[in-house]
């Protein structure tokens, strides 16, 4: 069986680049702190929405929900008015009757946080923009009556929550392969904002709200538009935002009583076996890893690194790790990926016996087990994948 005997501290990383990846996933959390200040939370909320934040990239809630959920009115979300969580159930129930799968739901929730926090303006607060989307009439938002009988100004329809939630799934369902793509790009490809990125830092949380409100059904897939919810099967993309990396037994585990220093799990595939990026993302490493400096070879227990790897930047401070490519990776720094995209190949570069995906998760930079991390988010590894 190929087994992975690299403990953390044999990882050898250049200090530049080291630095440059913990900038990056820093940073994201550093912005999403910024904005929730600039958006009038006080210190009291915002500490209770950065837990609710932590606490969606911790501890996902299990089960993966059904079309035919009902709000509880006893949900509360820490950080959130009474106004708030109805708009966050009208945009899920409109998703939900539209037979939008999950994760777009996911998506809308992300935008609506960003552009109003999930308040409804019925005055423009940024030229003409209103309502939870902040659509813009001069824009062409909210031209199409709901119905023969709709009367209302533009204006007036974008301030109704169920209409302004609808339109923005109607364009949603427009955008190309728009399930497995970073939250920021399909909601700059809806929106159109001067500000793309600042969308992504709200995934965490909206997947978050639609978990409290429905259940889990953000762990959950649809076969096809309008299925039933069901838990999603190896290869498939979850609600929120997650696939299995590679199909196969999970060999040694993370963090082991004989294996202290393991930081991952090792799943057992064979040789050229494509990897396959486990959530969208931003590639911010990808390199060769190991003590003889040369990772185009089958490595040994003596090797030390990681081999031909690649680390991924997700949203909310999670980062994903690929080691022991066969070869040189498919992707380079910078480059945006989305779920389920091949990274590489498995190999046995680096600290390896035998090939294998040797697969971490990371939470703020400290590795978690990724069998818990990713049974969390619909996407399950090893035995509990069949």
């Amino acid at each position: 069986m190929a087994v992975d005997l690299r403990p953390d501290a044999e990882e050898t990383q250049p200090e530049g680049k080291s630095r440059l990846r913990k900038f990056v996933v820093i940073g994201i959390a550093l912005v999403a702190a910024s904005a929730l200040l600039c958006l009038g939370f006080t210190p009291m909320v915002f500490n209770s929405v950065v837990q609710s934040m932590r606490d969606s990239a911790e501890n996902a809630q299990q089960g993966c929900g059904s079309l035919g959920f009902s709000v509880d009115d006893n949900v509360k979300i820490d950080g959130l008015a009474a106004d708030q969580l109805q708009n966050a159930a009208t945009v899920i129930g409109v998703g939900q009757k539209m037979k939008v799968p999950p994760r777009g739901w996911v998506i809308a929730l992300a935008t609506a946080l960003q552009e109003s926090l999930l308040h409804n303006y019925t005055v423009a607060t940024d030229h003409d923009s209103v309502g939870l989307f902040q659509q813009r009439p001069s824009s062409g938002w909210g031209n199409a009556p709901a119905s023969p009988s709709d009367t209302r100004s533009p204006a007036q329809r974008l301030t109704d929550p169920a209409y302004a939630s609808a339109k923005f799934y109607e364009k949603l369902l427009r955008t190309p392969n728009w399930n497995a793509r970073r939250v920021a790009d399909v909601a700059q490809a809806v929106q159109i904002s001067a500000f793309p990125e600042a969308y992504a830092r709200w995934e965490g949380f909206a997947t978050l709200l639609v978990n409290r409100i429905t259940k889990g059904a953000a762990n959950g897939v649809v076969a096809e538009q309008g299925d039933p919810i069901r838990c999603p099967a190896p290869g498939e993309v979850s609600g929120a935002g997650w696939t299995v990396p590679a199909l196969g037994h999970v060999g040694s585990g993370f963090r082991t009583p004989d294996r202290p220093g393991h930081a991952g799990v090792d799943i057992i595939v064979p040789r050229y076996t494509v990897i396959h990026a486990a959530s969208a993302g931003i590639v911010v490493t990808s390199k060769c890893n190991a003590s003889t400096g040369n990772c185009d070879v089958d490595g040994s227990p003596a090797v030390k690194g990681c081999g031909w790897y690649v680390e991924i930047a997700h949203t909310t401070g999670l980062t994903t790790r690929y080691c022991h490519m066969v070869e040189r990776p498919a992707v380079v720094v910078g480059q945006s990926v989305e779920a389920g995209q091949p990274l590489g190949k498995v190999g046995s570069s680096g600290n390896s016996s035998g090939p294998h995906l040797h697969f971490e998760t990371r939470v703020n930079g400290e590795a978690v087990n990724p069998i818990a991390f990713m049974a969390a988010r619909g996407a399950p590894l090893g035995e509990s994948q069949r």
